[in-house]
């Protein structure tokens, strides 16, 4: 959704805010407003300030997410009266740009800002180096400064103003004056994943065998088993047996027995976090009579969930479902990492080694895209 209020004028030099927690916060003192009316501006000084950064040639943008429109829980049009009520009260022009669900336009991925750049700016071009983002998603510990006993909820604006290369400031600095807080990046950084990196370990290992065998994945969901499988197992010959277009574990251990009973190799391409999961196909190995291998995908909770986000904003060859954050959970309290005492043959440790089929797509998987 964008709103432009009256008044408004592109200009090289952009000044942006969040809106909740950092231009209004609740009147009921509540984390989330319990009606559309239940607002205040945060500090009196925003008023005067905004007025002063029009003065100087801003042009005031308001970037918020509203995951509550996508969920249905709040009506588009209720919370177009809230903005046009908050930006009454401050008497100032704003534009206003509103991510109403999932995808490129969430913060802290930059869709917002470059639909902004591209379609709403009078065709001005903006000068990065003149710009400011603000925003009260900064990554801030407990205690962060006294009297604040509360933690951030999360880091999403600082990372959206480290995606797009923005000087950065929270409310309390920038209308305040207060000294820069402390604050805590997320422990996966997209930008430092070496697309050269090694693939696997132990590095003299061979992903393939000539000889009958099963490969058995154990990894999180978005840790790149599939495009592994299909890139580097697949083509071998081996027969691909996986949950979601199988329907279910037994019919993954019955493809497993026809396939064995054929004279094929099988790569089996399901998470399997725990001793019972693997141990299904460890025995039908025996049964057969080959060995049965253990591919180890390594990608951590944080890169795997980035992996998700990352699928649902760019179309691929390899279709995925969207994962929820509970499977993700439910995986990792599972989570029992294998061993050679189950019955593999070989454990083999993959590496989330990231591939791009164009410029575009590296740079957008290189963004922060979850605060």
């Amino acid at each position: 959704m964008l709103y432009t209020a009256a008044g408004v004028t592109g200009s090289a030099k952009i000044a942006g805010f969040d809106i909740d927690g950092c231009i209004i916060t609740t009147k009921s003192g509540k984390v989330f407003p319990t009606s559309p009316d239940d607002w205040k501006i945060l500090f009196p000084e925003i008023k005067p300030k905004l007025t002063t950064l029009l003065k100087e040639g801003f042009k005031v943008v308001f970037f918020t997410n509203q995951m509550g429109i996508a969920r249905g829980k709040l009506r588009p049009e209720v919370f177009k009266s809230k903005v046009e009520d908050i930006l009454q009260t401050l008497n100032v022009p704003v534009q206003v740009f509103v991510a109403a669900g999932p995808g490129i336009y969430r913060k802290p991925v930059t869709g917002m800002w470059e639909h902004l750049c591209e379609q709403a700016n009078d065709g001005i071009t903006v000068d990065k180096s003149q710009c400011v983002y603000v925003g009260d998603a900064a990554g801030r510990p407990v205690n962060w400064a006294p009297g604040k006993k509360k933690k951030d909820f999360s880091c999403s604006d600082r990372l959206f103003a480290i995606n797009l290369g923005l000087e950065f400031h929270t409310p309390e600095e920038f209308f305040l004056g207060w000294k820069a807080a402390p604050f805590n990046m997320p422990s996966f950084d997209p930008r430092e994943l070496d697309p050269k990196a090694r693939l696997y370990d132990p590095p003299n290992a061979s992903l393939t065998s000539t000889s009958q065998e099963i490969i058995v994945a154990v990894g999180f969901p978005g840790s790149g088993k599939s495009t592994f499988f299909q890139t580097h197992i697949i083509p071998k010959g081996y027969v691909y047996v996986n949950r979601d277009t199988l329907g279910s574990w037994q019919h993954c251990v019955s493809a497993c027995e026809r396939a064995l009973k054929e004279g094929r190799s099988v790569a089996v391409d399901n998470t399997n976090p725990d001793l019972e999961s693997r141990k299904r196909y460890v025995d039908v190995s025996k049964s057969a009579g080959v060995p049965c291998r253990c591919f180890n995908f390594t990608t951590s909770l944080e890169q795997a969930k980035h992996n998700n986000r990352f699928r649902e904003m760019v179309p691929s060859a390899t279709k995925h479902a969207p994962v929820n954050d509970m499977v993700f959970h439910s995986y990792r309290k599972k989570f029992a990492a294998p061993t050679l005492s189950e019955g593999f043959s070989e454990i083999l440790q993959i590496h989330f080694v990231p591939s791009f089929t164009d410029r575009h797509s590296e740079a957008l998987f290189r963004q922060f895209s979850e605060g």
